[in-house]
């Protein structure tokens, strides 16, 4: 009878095991190697003048970084995307190359030091930018589980996200998919591009108000239709410190992304950046991502999100709760998540989970692939506060 006992606790405990493992929310990290396929060969003619400016990228390099992708979503599980559906593909292109360049420009003439090479161009301007390998094998799992139509979306903080498609080979690249797609106004057939304020020239916009309670960045956000609309929203967030929020991932990659620059202006001033973490949370509460995915095969540290300095981390990190992809993102960056308010009042409004006990990491570990990112002068931006002060 004892024995009896003794096996009944014994499968009673297992099974209780096996139920709070499953009830833990999947992210999955994998690292990809070699080093010269995955993260250089990317390449950016950044100093030849004499022609446009477009990205070239190897058929190795394509497909090794697909394979990545296809992992990281297979040992998460969960991906949401069934036939029929229209998809939409927040990616980070927030900043142009021409900035970059004279920003080292004037580093240069300040510290009266030369610039740096073409190597270090190549590096920077894919530590701020979602590649391009990482839309396109997302946007193919999509068509492959029958999605009706994907659409790659961009808000860049200045500028114009269909002359940033072209640059950084994303006009290339979904051509090739898609060869139905217009060149030049990215539109037609099953995959397009797509420009937040397109929205404004489209008047297929309006203002949403927050679906959270507590304290607010704005009254009511700008937002795109068909963003908010969409059966399946996936965000492909950059791994960056940010000199403002503390950490930019895949959150904050829609909560500033999405509203347009012909509405909130130049840099997004129109989202108060004193409240910066409401406006995330804010704007996520509003069409939630139902998938996230970080792309970590370079990463920026130190001044970010523009200007630090490129950190090769060869890394695809994937998951279904976007605070969750991001606290493990934070996590590899060797920071603390619940220290970032993007972070935390996500988490707190219901949009997700950025605690260790409750996040199954899949894949390769968190300790195997961590790297301690340098914060430098952003130490302290971005930080939790509950109240009103927002740092």
């Amino acid at each position: 009878m004892r024995k009896v006992f003794i096996l009944a606790v014994v499968c009673i405990f297992a099974v209780s095991t096996l139920a709070f493992a499953a009830a833990k929310t999947k992210v999955a990290i994998v690292k990809g190697t070699p080093h010269d396929v995955i993260g250089e060969s990317w390449h950016f003619s950044v100093l030849d003048f004499s022609k446009i400016w477009e990205t070239e990228w190897t058929a190795k390099g394509e497909k090794a970084i697909e394979k990545m992708v296809r992992k990281a979503i297979n040992l998460a599980g969960g991906f949401p995307v069934k036939r029929g559906d229209e998809v939409m593909i927040k990616v980070n292109l927030v900043q142009d190359m021409w900035f970059v360049f004279s920003l080292e420009n004037q580093r240069a003439r300040w510290t009266n030091t030369a610039m740096r090479d073409d190597k270090w161009f190549q590096q920077q301007i894919q530590s701020i930018l979602t590649d391009g390998r990482i839309a396109r094998a997302v946007a193919l799992i999509c068509k492959e589980k029958g999605a009706k139509k994907v659409t790659i979306v961009a808000g860049p903080n200045a500028g114009n996200a269909h002359a940033y498609f072209l640059v950084y080979g994303y006009t290339d690249m979904a051509k090739k998919l898609n060869p139905a797609m217009d060149k030049w106004t990215h539109k037609g057939g099953w995959l397009e591009l797509y420009d937040v304020s397109d929205a404004v020239h489209d008047g297929t916009w309006k203002y949403y108000k927050p679906k959270r309670k507590g304290l607010h960045g704005l009254s009511q956000y700008p937002l795109p239709n068909n963003w908010v609309n969409a059966d399946v929203r996936i965000s492909i967030g950059k791994m960056k410190t940010h000199d403002n929020a503390g950490v930019s991932l895949t959150l904050k990659n829609v909560g500033i992304g999405l509203p347009p620059v012909r509405i909130v202006g130049a840099i997004k001033m129109g989202l108060p950046h004193n409240k910066t973490q409401w406006n995330v949370a804010d704007v996520n509460s509003i069409a939630p991502i139902d998938y996230a995915i970080v792309d970590a095969i370079w990463a920026i540290e130190g001044w970010g999100a523009f200007y630090g300095e490129p950190v090769s981390m060869d890394l695809v990190i994937a998951g279904k709760d976007a605070v969750a992809v991001d606290a493990v993102g934070t996590r590899v960056m060797g920071l603390e998540p619940r220290h970032y308010g993007v972070i935390r009042v996500c988490a707190d409004s219901g949009l997700g989970t950025w605690k260790a006990d409750e996040i199954q990491v899949v894949g390769d570990s968190i300790e195997s692939v961590m790297r301690q990112f340098d914060i430098g002068s952003i130490i302290g931006a971005g930080l939790y506060h509950k109240g009103p002060k927002a740092w």
